[in-house]
């Protein structure tokens, strides 16, 4: 039985696993002096943001969404579906912000 909050979970869970892969990407990357690295920093990370989007929504529709079967139930999950979306794009960005203030001379402070 699927329900609405497995798409949430699904979605939170993405996100954790986007954030990490961001921070792994950041510190990667090595440091030069004329600060190129620091756009490539930013680009991964907002890349890495919408991935998770992208890759969420994704997964929600291919492992929950086609075992629905019910019209009412298809709708009600899509609307989860959504919210979930945007409550993990805005975690994403909440938890890179924060990141980035904690580590003020560190790879991640480059984020914003």
């Amino acid at each position: 039985m699927v329900n609405v909050s497995s798409a949430y979970i699904l979605a939170i869970i993405v996100c954790a696993v986007m954030f990490i892969i961001s921070a792994v990407v950041a510190n990667l990357i090595s440091f030069k002096p004329d600060m190129s690295d620091v756009a490539q920093r930013k680009v991964w990370f907002w890349v890495l943001g919408v991935l998770n989007v992208v890759v969420g929504l994704g997964l929600n529709y291919g492992i929950f969404f086609t075992k629905i079967h019910a019209h009412s139930k298809q709708n009600d999950f899509l609307t989860a579906m959504a919210i979930a979306a945007a409550v993990s794009f805005i975690l994403y960005v909440v938890a890179g912000f924060i990141a980035a203030k904690i580590s003020k001379t560190g790879k991640l402070s480059n984020w914003f």
